[in-house]
Parts: C-alpha cells; structure tokens; sequence
C-alpha cells in the first residue's frame, strides 16, 4: 500500500473513532476496543488504528496506560481549539452541555479586542481582505444565497483574525466557523438575520478604516451580541 493511501485510511478511521467518542458510543472512563476489535470495526489496518488512537491521545480525548487498555477521558481534557475536535462535537448528537455557550464567552472576550488591534495595526492589504469579505456578505445577502453567506461571513471574522498578527487569536477559527454554520443550520429564517446583522459587521469594518479602536470593539461586540439573542431564539443556548 502507497505512503499516501495508508495515511488516508488514518485519517478515516481518526475521524470515525474521534466522532464516535464525541457522540458518546464509548462513555467516559470506558475502555475502547482493542487494536484487533478497532481494525474489524473500522475495516483498517493495525498502523492506521494506531496512528488514529495516538492523534486522540494528543488531543487529550484518550489515555493508554497498562492493564487498562485505551480509555475515554473526561471531556474537559479534551482540546477543544482542534477543529477536528469542535467539528466532532458539533456533529454528534449529543451536543456537550454548554459548549455553544462557552465559545460564545469565549467569542465575546478575544473577538472585540482583535478588532481593536487590527484598527491599530492593520495593513492597507489587510483591510482590503476585510473590505473584500464584506462585499461578499453583501453579494449573498442579495442573491439569498445561504451557503455564501456563511462562508463569507467566516471570511471576514478570520480576515480579521489574521490581520492581529497574533498566531494564538488566530487559533479560534475553527470556534468561530462552527458557531456560524450552527447559527445558519438551525435558524429557520437564517437569511433575514444575516442580513439583519450586516450593518454591525459594516460598522466593524468603517471603525477599522478609521483606525478607531474603541468603535471597532463596540461595533465588533454588537455583532457577537446579536448572534447570541438568535441563538436563545432558536434554543441553542439558554
């Protein structure tokens, strides 16, 4: 088998065993089937099942220790900055108790400061990224066109993400993609809230050309805060 095709079959059976603890088919502190029984279950070879328990491992979502085999941890141990991770999370069907609530804490702490310092800071390019993103939210909004939407709309948060410089800020993206893909997934009238949040997101980007730190995180603060009463309206959170 080709370097290429064996790491493929990796990474299908880390995806398929990281989804399966997330949607709690091994319960925490249960031990997961052993390499043989991981092999027949996912159809894949020993190095595969290996490499795939050794990835979970290191994000902190299973732990091997002599005589008790390979368990599931806690998940509050588990990284929930790895996309793979959150993207488990979000796909299984039993969603984490307050995870929606805790990236959108976590959103309202780091997300108006990084406005701040990119209206600091931020490049001539750099604001053309964001100018750019926004003009595709504008485009979806008019053409109704959901899908854009959201992924115009992750653009422009991770354009301003990029433009902190800060590598650790920019660590959140995969928080901020599956927050807005839950939003529009469950949200019957997604588009009419798209659109109605648009003017905050233009605020951002006006506070940013002006260099205007202080309007940039008010404005970036509205735009977090109007998402969160969508979500409690559509029982995401409480």
């Amino acid at each position: 088998m080709s370097g290429a095709a064996r790491i493929r079959r990796s990474d299908n059976v880390l995806d398929r065993l990281g989804a399966d603890i997330a949607a709690g088919r091994f319960a925490t502190g249960q031990a997961i089937p052993i390499e043989s029984e991981l092999m027949v279950l996912y159809g894949v070879g020993r190095s595969s099942v290996r490499e795939a328990i050794s990835t979970l491992a290191g994000l902190g979502m299973v732990i091997t220790a002599p005589r008790r085999g390979t368990t599931v941890t806690d998940r509050s141990e588990w990284n929930t900055l790895s996309r793979d991770v959150l993207r488990w999370l979000m796909d299984s069907k039993v969603m984490t108790p307050g995870i929606l609530e805790a990236i959108d804490e976590a959103r309202r702490v780091f997300e108006p400061a990084s406005a701040g310092l990119v209206a600091r800071r931020a490049t001539r390019l750099q604001v053309i990224d964001i100018e750019t993103a926004y003009a595709r939210m504008e485009d979806a909004a008019l053409r109704g066109d959901a899908e854009a939407a959201v992924l115009a709309d992750r653009e422009f948060h991770l354009a301003i993400l990029k433009a902190t410089g800060n590598p650790i800020l920019q660590a959140f993206d995969s928080a901020i993609d599956s927050i807005l893909g839950l939003l529009f997934g469950f949200t019957a009238n997604h588009m009419e809230n798209f659109r109605a949040n648009l003017g905050n997101h233009l605020a951002v980007l006006e506070a940013i050309r002006k260099h205007d730190a202080t309007a940039a995180e008010k404005a970036m603060l509205d735009t977090i805060e109007f998402t969160t009463e969508k979500m409690k309206v559509a029982k995401l959170i409480e």
